[in-house]
């Protein structure tokens, strides 16, 4: 079709075709064949509007935009079920206990209620989420909040993300990105159907990039510690931040340091900041791809420093090959890229911060694998028992 303003609102149409489809599927473990006819919908109609997303007005992006995220807010969450996690760990802090200390299963905490306790995930791990986003699930349960309210205070993490893309674009690619970031279906499934807390850390890394461009070296710097506060892995864009010319180390890290250390000092004084956190990948691996290649060849625990040493060494590359705040975008996009291929453990929304940069830097491996992602991690499951016959 040659003509863009029609490839748009037909691609917008499919889009809207597959996430109300999504919305209205129920349990998409017993019916994951509803997920990949209507995600792959979704896919095909982003795809179609990704080739016109200028012709696309602002004002019809926006209101779709909105329209596609409500319409999930009545669902409970069935791909996933780490927000079973946040709602425990949220009463637990309730009963004055530190999170980090006790896993679920223990006795200890016979006396915190929660009548669905039977469904977090990881029953016999202490938590592994960092202080933050711990703090975050204190917040929520005191306020008498449950899965809705998640949904609501992610997704204002959510808009907000959609402004840092547009301050972090250079002036070409500004109106595009901003546009496939609202319509995008994986944001929009993760964080509004899923309720992950992955976009709150997204967006402060998407804003400390957007302050690096801008030379906002201490500001940046604030950002991406609370986002390593938030989830551990945005502590990796150090490297880019500080090598290649995109930041004063001093300045940056005179807001990194404090914004990172501060909110673990609550927890530490209390019994412990990092549960089972660095059991993940010894404990437990999952939807790796580099990771998982190597221990066919070597030991897991060669597998692990292997996968260090790859990361390390390209992020420094990547680092060193895109200098200047001109690249930070890039930079940035394709260093949580590396990571996520090299973690042995990988969920489909840690791509959403690779993805997200993809579209602000205009790079569309990132964007690609974000996108497909949430096929493996839906396809492979957790829940057998719930699954139809053809995936037991």
């Amino acid at each position: 079709m040659k003509r863009p303003r029609l490839r748009a609102y037909l691609g917008l149409g499919l889009l809207a075709a597959g996430l109300c489809g999504l919305a209205l599927s129920g349990d998409l473990i017993v019916h994951i064949e509803r997920f990949v006819a209507f995600y792959g919908l979704s896919l095909a109609g982003f795809a179609l509007l990704a080739t016109a997303a200028t012709a696309l007005p602002m004002r019809g992006a926006l209101v779709a935009a909105v329209v596609l995220r409500v319409i999930f807010l009545p669902g409970t969450p069935s791909l996933s079920d780490d927000f079973y996690r946040y709602q425990w760990d949220g009463r637990v802090q309730q009963a004055g206990v530190n999170p980090y200390r006790y896993a679920p299963n223990d006795p200890r905490l016979d006396r915190v209620g929660y009548a669905e306790q039977a469904l977090i995930n990881h029953p016999r791990i202490r938590t592994v989420y960092p202080p933050l986003a711990e703090a975050t699930f204190f917040g929520v349960a005191a306020a008498g909040g449950g899965v809705l309210a998640f949904k609501l205070l992610f997704g204002a993490f959510d808009l907000l993300t959609a402004a840092a893309v547009w301050w972090l674009a250079d002036a070409k690619r500004r109106r595009p990105a901003t546009v496939l970031y609202l319509l995008c279906p994986a944001v929009i499934v993760q964080t509004w159907g899923a309720a992950h807390l992955e976009i709150v850390a997204v967006s402060l890394v998407v804003l400390a990039a957007a302050g690096l461009l801008r030379g906002r070296d201490w500001q940046a710097g604030v950002l991406l510690g609370l986002a390593a506060a938030f989830k551990l892995t945005p502590a990796v864009l150090l490297v880019p931040a500080l090598l290649g010319g995109r930041a004063k180390p001093a300045r940056f890290l005179a807001g990194f340091i404090p914004a990172l250390l501060v909110p673990y000092a609550p927890y530490l004084l209390s019994g412990g900041a990092f549960g089972s956190l660095f059991e993940s990948g010894t404990g437990w691996t999952g939807g790796a791809l580099l990771f998982a290649l190597l221990t066919k060849i070597v030991d897991p625990d060669v597998a692990r420093i292997l996968c260090a040493a790859v990361f390390l060494a390209g992020a420094v590359w990547i680092a060193r090959s895109l200098p200047g705040r001109a690249h930070a975008a890039p930079a940035f996009a394709w260093t949580m890229t590396l990571l996520t291929l090299c973690l042995p453990v990988v969920h489909a929304w840690y791509w959403l911060a690779p993805l997200t940069l993809g579209l602000a830097a205009g790079l569309w491996l990132p964007v690609v694998l974000g996108l497909v992602a949430p096929f493996p991690e839906a396809l492979v499951g957790r829940w057998p028992e719930k699954a139809p016959p053809w995936r037991q």
